[in-house]
């Protein structure tokens, strides 16, 4: 019987399950199907509204039935959509507002990675949204829907970034009131890439000071450390590089949706994910230049044992050879019956053993 090893087992264990699983989509999973592919976090999905113009500010919490009285003639709508369990809430949405059913399959993918989606009369951008959250950092799936006076964003969890944004239109700061969806959408965006930069900018600070950590001590707890934040910040930048080229595909989109006086925006926008992007890349380098300089300490300090261990071994290699000499067992050795050949025979090896230290520090191989 052929032995398989650990690693095999899992391969072939694992590569089973893929197909069994892969068949039994295949099965019941047809294409456009809306099939949910993370937890359930709330119960029921929540719907919140909030309908503005640049007079008028409503915010409220609806029900799928009202679904319909959400886009009206003289107000921009924005609906946020917080669950996305319920496929049968999402169908619905998408049934009232003529969305693609392709795209609410992007909706409830929560494993999608971030894309511009356009078309005819609206466009998905999907991403992650993270947020820094009493030291830990939560991540989640955002879709954002845009389309002729309205906006609608998925996300799986209750509580968001987006409290700002929401003050400026309540408070009607800025120009975000007297502006169109598109404009939103990008402000919600811009959130979105300040949260990845204020958390790659802690990161910054951590590798940073684990780099003077590195010039003090070295020990296997920083080595720990390193390679945890190597995990985080290669994550980061799992999700920022196709991000960047997301945008760079919202920009470069002639939909109507979108404002020519809302395109300057959008070119700053890019302009920050490529900060963020070139910063997660400073600190990789960073990072594995920190591990770079931990191994050669590490080796540095196996070369000074080694090195303590061979001149040991090297100044005792000639005594022993004495030694090895005056310990054999042959009957006639004239110098075991002279008076004095013990004293003389230390004498010979101390002499030895001082000139030997002497010669190496000589050379500066101590």
């Amino acid at each position: 019987m052929k032995y398989l090893s650990r690693t095999e087992r899992w391969f072939t264990k694992g590569k089973k399950k893929a197909e069994e699983s892969n068949s039994a989509d295949q099965l019941n999973q047809m294409p456009g199907s809306l099939i949910y592919t993370g937890d359930q976090h709330i119960d029921e999905v929540k719907l919140e509204l909030i309908q503005f113009n640049e007079s008028e500010f409503d915010q409220s919490t609806i029900t799928p039935s009202a679904l319909s009285e959400v886009v009206k003639p003289d107000k921009i709508a924005w609906l946020n959509v917080v669950g996305l369990h319920d496929t049968e809430v999402i169908k619905l949405i998408g049934e009232e507002f003529n969305i693609h059913n392709l795209v609410l399959e992007d909706v409830l993918d929560v494993n999608q990675r971030p894309i511009f989606d356009e078309h005819e009369d609206h466009y998905l951008f999907a991403t992650k949204m993270l947020r820094n959250t009493s030291g830990k950092v939560i991540k989640e799936q955002l879709s954002i829907v845009v389309g002729d006076c309205i906006i609608i964003t998925f996300q799986e969890k209750e509580g968001d970034i987006f409290d700002g944004v929401r003050n400026r239109l309540k408070k009607s700061k800025g120009r975000i009131r007297t502006r169109k969806s598109d404009y939103l959408g990008y402000a919600l965006l811009d959130v979105v890439i300040d949260h990845y930069l204020a958390i790659i900018e802690i990161y910054g600070e951590v590798v940073n000071e684990q780099e003077i950590l590195l010039l003090d001590e070295v020990n296997k707890e920083i080595l720990t450390d390193i390679n945890l934040v190597k995990k985080e910040v290669n994550l980061l930048r799992r999700y920022v590089r196709p991000l960047k080229d997301a945008i760079i595909a919202l920009n470069k989109s002639d939909s109507d949706l979108i404002e020519k006086k809302t395109r300057p925006f959008l070119k700053d926008l890019l302009e920050h994910t490529t900060y963020v992007a070139e910063s997660i890349e400073v600190y990789r380098e960073t990072i594995n230049d920190n591990l770079n300089t931990y191994h050669t300490h590490m080796t540095n300090k196996l070369n000074d044992v080694l090195k303590v261990l061979t001149v040991f071994s090297v100044i005792f290699i000639p005594l022993t050879f004495l030694a090895g000499i005056y310990g054999m067992n042959f009957e006639f050795i004239p110098e075991l019956s002279y008076r004095y050949a013990y004293p003389i025979f230390w004498a010979v090896i101390v002499t030895v053993a001082v000139g030997m230290i002497l010669y190496f520090k000589r050379k500066r191989w101590l």
